[in-house]
C-alpha cells in the first residue's frame, strides 16, 4: 500500500484519479491547490505526488522544483496542455514520468507502478546521505523527521531547511544571507528578519523538548553557528 497525493485544479480528474488508485490498493490524498498541496507533502511525505503543470496562482515548475528539491519526493507530472517541450524539460528535471491528458486507466496504472518501483529503489540509496546526526539531534531529510534525544520535534518545511543547513556544519558562522539562499532560493518575500524568526521557532520547539537546549548560536553581526554538544555554550 502506497500513499499518493495528487494536485490537480481540474475537481473530476481528482476524482476519477483518486477512485482508480483507491481501487488498486493506494491511499490517496487530494488537492486542487499547490498553497495546501505543499504542507500536505511536508507532513505526509508520501511515496509518490502526481501533479499537473497549470494552476492559478503558481507556476507548475515552481511547484515541481519545491517538491523535488524541499522533499525529494518522486513526482509524475501529468498534462492537459502537453507538448514535446514540456515533457523533455520535466524530464530532464527528475520527473519519474510524464502522462498527456486524456491517458488511459492501463497506462496509468502501469506508469504508477514503475514510478513507485524507482522511488523506492532512490530512497533506499539516499537514506544514508540524507540523514544527519549531531549529537543529541537527528534530521531525515527524505522523511522530514527531526528529533532530539529521541523526542520529535515538529518543524515546518522552512525550519527544517534552516536547521539542515547550519547543522551540516557545526562550529561554521552562516550568515544570514547565506541561510536565505540556501534554505529559499533568494526568495524576494523572504528576508533576513525571516529567518531571524524561523532559528527563533527552531529553538523554542527545540527546548519544548530540551529545555537545556543552546547548541544554535547568535554571533550578532555575523550569523548563526550550531555548535556539537560537547562543546555547547550559552547563546
Amino acid at each position: 500500500m502506497s500513499r499518493i497525493i495528487l494536485i490537480d485544479p481540474d475537481r473530476d480528474c481528482l476524482s476519477l484519479l483518486q477512485l482508480q488508485l483507491e481501487a488498486e490498493g493506494h491511499v490517496v490524498r487530494t488537492h486542487v491547490d499547490p498553497d495546501t498541496a505543499l504542507p500536505d507533502v511536508a507532513r505526509q511525505m508520501p511515496d509518490l505526488v502526481i501533479m499537473e503543470t497549470r494552476f492559478a496562482k503558481m507556476d507548475g515548475l515552481a511547484v515541481f522544483d519545491r517538491l523535488r528539491d524541499g522533499f525529494r519526493v518522486p513526482v509524475m507530472i501529468t498534462s492537459a496542455t502537453s507538448s514535446d517541450s514540456e515533457e523533455a524539460m520535466y524530464l530532464r528535471l527528475g520527473a519519474s514520468d510524464y502522462l498527456a491528458k486524456p491517458f488511459a486507466r492501463k497506462v496509468m496504472s502501469a506508469r504508477v507502478a514503475a514510478a513507485l518501483r524507482v522511488g523506492f529503489v532512490s530512497l533506499e540509496a539516499d537514506d544514508a546521505t540524507q540523514v544527519l546526526q549531531r549529537g543529541l539531534l537527528r534530521l531525515d531529510k527524505l522523511r522530514h523527521l527531526a528529533s532530539w534525544d529521541g523526542k520529535d520535534v515538529m518543524l515546518t518545511a522552512s525550519e527544517f531547511n534552516v536547521l539542515w543547513i547550519i547543522a551540516q556544519r557545526p562550529g561554521h558562522v552562516f550568515s544570514r544571507a547565506a541561510i536565505l539562499d540556501q534554505a529559499h532560493g533568494g526568495d524576494a518575500d523572504v528576508t533576513d528578519r525571516s529567518i531571524d524568526s524561523q532559528v527563533k521557532r527552531i529553538r523554542r520547539k527545540l527546548r519544548d523538548v530540551a529545555p537545556e537546549f543552546n547548541a544554535i548560536q547568535t554571533l550578532y553581526g555575523l550569523g548563526y553557528r550550531f555548535t556539537e554538544p560537547s562543546s555547547e555554550v550559552a547563546a
